[in-house]
């Protein structure tokens, strides 16, 4: 039987006080390990399938891309060393000299040509065959050169380019082993892969770029929330960045080992609705739950300020940010009337009586498991029935990728190219076989997500993305909730500890660990 929250936040405060009142006798530091704790463990480290936060993350500090996005978003190169744009659609790359893998192979142009050539190819079956499909033709120029035609032009093609290149003899060799035992050219090499429990690496000292300044770098999996809390307090790890219980942050701070950063996020929440269930089909339906979800009673009392309402899944940040829309009030009323238009009337006609049923998947950390029932209270006093199911982190994002749901919740992070409504909202990328999990389809997006890529010009990609977040935030495949804040709470023997507002966590690499 679960406690009720009150319960366990008491037990929680009591706990992080008893370790306050001993935090004299921690042991000195000896080791130089950066020691992370995160909520859940990569589904894979192959760069090329990774879809889920840390593993697009994590993978990517194992293996660079040809480019990668700056703080700022902009796109730069990282193993290209020059390159050239003779047309609207074609490009020649100059492969860095001198860049070898983690296994001592040097990275050439084939190197490159295989990555790309294995995701688009039926036998991997990489979730990013839809952002490569736009190849015409690949030609390896020389050992460091490499020539890519495109179909037409296609605006994001540079930031395709930061997946991870792989090495040709290696992942060919390992196929689908490659997945927990990647090889790269990344500022990190992987030493250990435990799924749901342990990422070790360990810093390549022949990285041609920033060497990190810790010589290792573990990813502890402690899927709760206030477990990793009370790790982090106890000296067993270093830093914790996201997933932090806002309530409980003012208590934190007053051990003075612990200090905090907080700094604007491009991480969005979200509900995801399965538009083939026979309910949720219904955009009345899923209209009439926006409107009974309170979102600035949930953003008080869960996250005391750390985040702001969403209207959409791009954030404000976002160069294509759509700054006019507006959102769904909180309005039960409006949602009843909703409901008995779309055909779920009040079965007893005198209060919240249940209309219907839907299950509502999550996963198994605590508060998202809190903000479940939370919404399926507010929901429930509309007449919705709401069934919270959570599910341990691989089967409920197994789950998730196949379209075997009602409605879900889950974060996005790395949403920096608007190209993405390709990927999530496209016809031709329903789940299982693309990302678009929701089973959205409308002829209008379809057409203008395709447009967005042809269009070069920045401004009239704007507009054209502006008008997607419009149909979007209309028809609700996904109910945008909230931007949650970028928070770190880490111990004060780090040393330069930054953020980004994607999350990214290559701001790790700069992090210096001294001795107590």
């Amino acid at each position: 039987m679960m406690r009720p929250l009150s319960l366990r936040f008491g037990l929680l405060v009591c706990l992080i006080s008893m370790i306050l009142s001993f935090s004299c006798s921690r042991s000195a530091e000896t080791d130089f390990t950066l020691r992370v704790g995160i909520p859940n463990g990569p589904v894979t480290l192959d760069t090329r399938l990774a879809t889920d936060s840390y593993g697009i993350m994590i993978s990517r500090l194992i293996g660079d891309g040809l480019f990668k996005l700056t703080p700022n978003f902009e796109v730069v190169p990282n193993l290209v060393e020059s390159y050239e744009q003779p047309s609207e659609t074609i490009y020649i790359f100059r492969i860095r000299e001198g860049v070898k893998f983690h296994n001592g192979l040097p990275l050439t142009a084939e190197d490159v040509e295989y990555t790309y050539k294995s995701i688009l190819g039926s036998e991997l079956n990489s979730p990013f065959k839809g952002a490569f499909d736009r190849v015409k033709a690949m030609e390896v120029l020389s050992p460091t050169s490499i020539r890519i035609e495109l179909k037409e032009p296609y605006a994001p093609f540079l930031t395709v380019l930061g997946i991870g290149i792989v090495p040709k003899k290696t992942a060919s060799e390992m196929g689908e082993g490659f997945g927990t035992a990647p090889v790269g050219t990344g500022p990190y090499k992987l030493i250990r892969f435990v799924s749901d429990s342990i990422v070790e690496l360990e810093a390549n000292a022949e990285y041609y770029g920033e060497i990190p300044k810790t010589r290792k770098l573990t990813f502890d999996v402690i899927k709760d929330d206030n477990v990793r809390i009370l790790k982090l307090m106890k000296g067993e790890i270093d830093l914790v960045q996201n997933g932090i219980p806002p309530m409980l942050i003012d208590k934190i701070l007053e051990d003075p080992a612990i200090k905090m950063k907080s700094d604007t996020s491009v991480v969005v929440t979200y509900l995801g609705f399965n538009l083939s269930d026979p309910i949720l089909k219904n955009g009345l339906v899923r209209g009439a739950i926006a409107h009974a979800i309170d979102r600035d009673a949930i953003i008080g009392h869960r996250f005391k300020g750390l985040a702001v309402k969403a209207n959409s899944i791009l954030a404000p940040e976002n160069w294509a940010y759509n700054s006019e829309l507006r959102g769904y009030d909180f309005d039960p009323s409006q949602a009843k009337r909703m409901l008995d238009e779309a055909g779920f009337p009040d079965p007893d006609g005198d209060g919240p009586g249940k209309r219907f049923v839907i299950v509502y998947k999550t996963s198994t950390v605590k508060e998202r498991i809190d903000i479940a029932q939370m919404i399926a209270h507010q929901l429930g006093d509309v007449g919705i029935g709401v069934r919270v199911e959570p599910y341990e982190w691989g089967k409920f994002y197994g789950d998730i990728r196949k379209g075997n749901f009602q409605m879900y919740s889950l974060s996005w992070s790395l949403l920096t190219e608007p190209d993405m409504f390709y990927d999530i909202c496209h016809t031709s990328q329903l789940a299982p076989k693309g990302v678009n999990r929701n089973r959205y389809s409308d002829p209008e997006v379809d057409d203008l997500v395709l447009l967005g890529r042809v269009t070069m010009d920045r401004a009239r990609r704007k507009e054209i993305y502006a008008r997607v977040q419009q149909i979007l935030l209309q028809d609700l495949p996904y109910l945008p909730l909230w931007y949650e804040k970028n928070v770190v709470l880490y111990r004060d023997n780090l040393i330069g500890v930054t953020l980004r507002p994607d999350g990214d966590l290559h701001t790790l690499v700069g992090v210096e660990k001294k001795k107590r």
